[in-house]
């Protein structure tokens, strides 16, 4: 990232825009724009009936320690956060050793679930807190194909492809996403401030796609004006070669 060019003023502006639209999106409601206010008591019924998240050992344990779940919460949250960045920065060098996208994304998240796992068998408290009902059994089916496997197997191969930066730029999109999702399956109205986040959110994207896409042209003009330039910084290798066998050819015609 060029500071100095407008691509790259470009890519730093469009990631402020982005972000900036996503905390809107958290911060601001607004009246309803889509849909009646009133349509929140139904998703708050269904939120009601869910059932309630153990408390294991290790989250007591916290508790005590005058620590609330909304700062745990948070925590994880924004952890979540840098360590998806971590890794899609780190799984772009591997990609260009082990370019198996769908290889290695199941020997990353094959780890993962082991550790996750474990993580369930110390956080819970006892083998009753296992079973699942068959509406469960679904969701957890639908999320391990869908929504793990096939996602991020597309985002393993877009990160081999348009690099780490613009696949992470991407993730605010799920706040629009899901507020979409949920006015059409829970029928959730959609506030002036999703809207006004939603737009800030793609015209960030925008500038930054627009960026890489002049970066990348700009590359492809340079090889298209000078296409002999691998063969010119070639050029002295194959003039030594040349002269060294003049060499021997004049001295081999000396000794005759």
């Amino acid at each position: 990232m060029n500071l100095l060019k407008a691509e790259g003023q470009a890519k730093v502006l469009g990631t402020v825009v982005c972000v900036s639209g996503a905390i809107f999106m958290v911060l601001f409601r607004g009246p309803a724009v889509f849909g009646r206010a009133e349509a929140d008591s139904g998703s708050n019924e269904i939120r009601a009936r869910g059932q309630p998240e153990p408390v294991g050992w290790l989250l007591s344990s916290l508790l005590g320690l005058g620590v609330e779940t909304w700062h745990l919460g948070v925590l994880c949250l924004v952890g979540n956060c840098f360590l998806m960045g971590a890794y899609l920065v780190i799984q772009a060098p591997v990609l260009i050793k082990y370019p198996a996208s769908l290889s290695l994304t199941a020997y990353s998240y094959g780890f993962g679930a082991i550790f996750m796992v474990l993580t369930g068998v110390f956080a819970s408290n006892g083998l009753h807190e296992w079973a699942l009902t068959r509406t469960e059994i679904i969701a957890i089916v639908y999320a391990g194909i869908v929504a793990s496997c096939l996602n991020y197997a597309i985002m393993t191969w877009a990160n081999k492809i348009l690099g780490p930066s613009l696949v992470a730029l991407y993730n605010p999109l799920q706040p629009a996403c899901s507020t979409i999702l949920s006015t059409i399956f829970l029928g959730t109205p959609i506030y002036l401030g999703s809207i006004i986040g939603g737009v800030f959110i793609i015209a960030g994207l925008y500038l930054v796609t627009w960026a890489r896409y002049n970066e990348a042209q700009r590359v492809l003009l340079a090889r298209y004006l000078n296409p002999l330039l691998v063969e010119v910084e070639d050029a002295p290798a194959h003039k030594t070669q040349e002269s060294s066998s003049s060499e021997s050819s004049s001295s081999g015609s000396i000794d005759l």
